[in-house]
């Protein structure tokens, strides 16, 4: 049974209040499922009684499972082909230059609203204090992964890069210790070689950030720390890279903004060693 199923059944049975915080989740159901229950409230202007109430009425036994099928239902609606042919569809006069910067605006918007400064803060804290950072990213998540290992190779930080096939994955972490940090990167789906890593790092004492959108919330096992929120204006369109880079390059100026010295001092290192090889 679909959330709008069990919206319709209960339809009778709806307040105002119900229904303000219904066309909420609507409205945009990529950004609602990241919302906590106090940020839905205040966000469809309601008393935070309300979520738990509506969610009762339509037969979960909380908000974090309306929530949790709200996120299942986002995912399944992203097969590749229908989300372009929407993206492009509703595009007017053929201006997709402009509609695409449109959609960039609000997915920020969005992110700046899903990911805190603090967790940004708590994130760049964990790498630079970590021995060694292994940097998982496959299909898509790829480029992005690629992207934040060299910038913290630039701020003379250990990395290994975990891509491949899962032995080669497996054959790169055999060294991993309680000193070292995973950064996952996904997107849409859990990977099939998410699992097996977060296990190994949690059996030896590896700290655990995941970097992801929508799919992040229902991956298992869950990191330590998770930065997500969604890529495009709705989980049924054209899904932009620009979130996940977005996120990547804050961790990295947060890293240099609050470990400065040592940054700067690595950096000025490194130039003196381009000199040198140029």
């Amino acid at each position: 049974m679909t959330l709008i199923d069990r919206i319709k059944a209960q339809s009778k049975r709806l307040t105002e209040a119900d229904q303000k915080l219904i066309a909420t989740m609507l409205e945009n159901r990529a950004e609602a499922a990241f919302l906590s229950g106090p940020q839905l409230s205040q966000r469809a202007s309601v008393h935070e009684a309300t979520v738990t109430r509506l969610a009762q009425k339509l037969g979960y036994r909380g908000f974090p499972d309306l929530r949790a099928q709200l996120q299942r239902e986002v995912l399944d609606d992203q097969d590749a082909a229908t989300r372009m042919r929407r993206s492009v569809a509703k595009v007017e006069h053929g201006d997709y230059l402009t509609d695409l910067i449109a959609a960039e605006i609000s997915a920020l918007e969005t992110l700046a609203r899903s990911v805190p400064q603090s967790d940004v803060d708590l994130a760049a804290d964990i790498i630079f204090e970590g021995r060694r950072v292994f940097v998982f990213g496959q299909g898509h998540a790829q480029s992005v992964a690629g992207f934040l290992q060299r910038r913290l190779d630039r701020f003379g930080m250990t990395t290994i890069a975990l891509t491949g096939r899962g032995r080669d994955i497996a054959e790169r972490m055999v060294c991993m210790d309680k000193s070292d940090v995973v950064i996952a990167l996904a997107f849409r789906k859990q990977p099939q070689s998410y699992a097996p890593l977060v296990q190994h790092a949690r059996r030896v004492g590896a700290r655990t950030i995941l970097i992801s959108d929508l799919a992040g919330p229902l991956m298992e096992p869950i990191a330590d720390l998770m930065l997500a929120a969604p890529r495009g204006r709705s989980g049924s369109e054209f899904q932009t890279p620009t979130i996940p880079f977005a996120i990547v390059n804050g961790i990295v100026l947060t890293i240099a903004g609050r470990h400065e010295r040592e940054v700067i001092g690595r950096l000025e290192k490194l130039s003196e060693l381009f000199n040198d090889f140029d």
